[in-house]
């Protein structure tokens, strides 16, 4: 593992922390640069303390058409907290979609459904 910090190798183990599910997270140290961090460091998930499983379920409920405060109900979180997920995921989506080729066409298909993300826009 290398640090998300300074690229070193030079990483050990650190204790570890629970998120609310009680899932054990590993926290590291890096002995070049002195600082500590987890596997979620530097990642949409980093500083969450949600499981993984329950932010993907939400967004995927949100994808289906599943409103956002309706969605909020069936897992037990506010609605505010499910828009700041999205959020945070719309900030990182170039890091998770690898740009097209340019030297090759690029067909994109949609569903009607649109989430809002910052400002109250219509679809274009």
């Amino acid at each position: 593992m290398r640090c998300p910090h300074c690229q070193s190798e030079q990483v050990i183990k650190n204790g570890n922390h629970r998120l609310q599910d009680g899932t054990p997270m590993q926290n590291y140290l890096c002995k070049s640069c002195h600082k500590r961090f987890s596997e979620r460091t530097g990642t949409p998930m980093a500083r969450l303390r949600t499981p993984t499983s329950i932010v993907s379920l939400a967004l995927n409920m949100r994808s289906e058409g599943m409103g956002v405060r309706a969605s909020g109900r069936v897992l037990t979180k506010s609605h505010t907290t499910i828009l700041r997920w999205q959020q945070r995921l719309a900030e990182q989506a170039d890091a998770w979609s690898p740009p097209a080729p340019e030297s090759s066409e690029v067909t994109l298909e949609h569903d009607e459904l649109y989430t809002r993300v910052g400002e109250n826009l219509p679809p274009q």
